[in-house]
């Protein structure tokens, strides 16, 4: 006696999943290099202005020098970040179980 028709192939009622599943780590990352990316281009804008300063072309001082207070704000926004990451992985590594 055959029931061929009525139990469905485990292929068939579990199909793969179409995609990767995004791990949490993924948004991390992608926010973490995005905010590595925009301190790094204001301190390019930064560098340009004030060589551009130096080399003696016609150039605004006063925005020349919001952009170098824009780059030290979010170099030391940076750093604190990291010294805050830093501090939360000793914490969660020196943890007892």
């Amino acid at each position: 006696m055959k029931i061929q028709g009525s139990i469905p192939r485990i292929d068939q009622a579990y199909p793969k999943p179409i995609s990767r599943p995004r791990s949490a780590g993924d948004g991390f990352s992608k926010i973490m290099d995005g905010a590595i990316q925009k301190v790094d281009q204001v301190q390019q804008v930064a560098d340009d202005k004030i060589e551009a300063l130096a080399s003696g072309r016609d150039i605004d001082i006063h925005g020349t020098m919001i952009a170098l207070q824009e780059a030290d704000i979010s170099l030391r926004f940076a750093v604190s970040v990291r010294d805050k990451l830093l501090e939360a992985y000793n914490k969660i590594i020196n943890m007892t179980v």
